[in-house]
């Protein structure tokens, strides 16, 4: 954080600070609510200009210089459709830590389901940025519409399209101290379904986790019927399948 001049205006202080780290916007936003009356603050890019009595010149110089911190960079992991919950990828990557194994499976987020729904984005970000990923498949959609011809017989008319299903999430992390994330999170999945149809799962929330550490956002219960013939007649199944969306962000300097 640079001084770069001072100019006296009446009783007031008016001094233009060099930001090495934020812009003048963001630190701006949050010191403002803090000024006293007679105390103004604006700024362009990574400059700020404070009017201020001097005497309170010393106290918001020091407030500047504790919102001016480094941001870290930071990975945010996203998984759709796990089967396994965050206790189970938390322990799989202790188990793959303690053996000093290179590969470890909570990271990549090695889980599989019945229906190979599952999808994993990752996203690489500064933490207090907003950060968006999105990926989607296409699939052709034909459009069948029966209309009356006349004479007593119905005409058919065709028109392709192209039908779009895709998954991303929007999100802003902000570390607390070395070890904890608060982040607002808002992932959404789509799935094609049969006959032109998807299905989409959405989720917005504010969490607070541990860096590293997978943390449930929500879970989906699938239910599954069949029926079967057999020798002793008819056999009906039902099977429920527990899904999560889960999330992980880790310190990426």
């Amino acid at each position: 954080m640079l001084f770069q001049q001072c100019v006296f205006a009446e009783d007031s202080l008016i001094e233009v600070i060099r930001l090495q780290n934020r812009s003048a916007g963001e630190v701006q936003g949050l010191l403002t609510p803090l000024l006293e009356p007679g105390e103004a603050l604006t700024g362009n890019g990574f400059d700020l200009i404070l009017k201020s009595r001097p005497e309170r010149l010393e106290t918001i110089r020091g407030l500047i210089q504790q919102l001016d911190s480094r941001q870290h960079n930071l990975i945010i992991s996203v998984l759709n459709n796990s089967i396994k919950s965050a206790e189970q990828l938390n322990a799989e990557v202790a188990i793959q830590a303690s053996s000093q194994a290179i590969r470890m499976q909570g990271m990549t987020g090695n889980t599989r389901d019945s229906d190979n729904h599952r999808s994993m984005q990752q996203l690489r970000t500064l933490e207090g940025q907003p950060a968006h990923i999105q990926a989607s498949t296409t699939r052709p959609i034909e459009n069948v519409t029966v209309y009356d011809f006349g004479y007593g017989y119905p005409g058919v008319a065709s028109s392709p399209h192209m039908q779009q299903a895709g998954s991303g999430f929007a999100a802003i992390p902000r570390l607390i101290g070395n070890q904890d994330v608060i982040i607002d999170i808002a992932p959404w999945s789509d799935r094609f379904l049969n006959r032109a149809s998807i299905e989409t799962q959405s989720i917005q929330s504010t969490i607070r986790a541990r860096l590293g550490e997978w943390v449930q956002l929500g879970g989906t219960i699938q239910t599954q019927q069949s029926e079967r013939h057999g020798f002793s007649g008819l056999n009906h199944s039902t099977r429920n399948q527990d899904t999560y969306t889960l999330i992980k962000i880790d310190l990426a300097d």
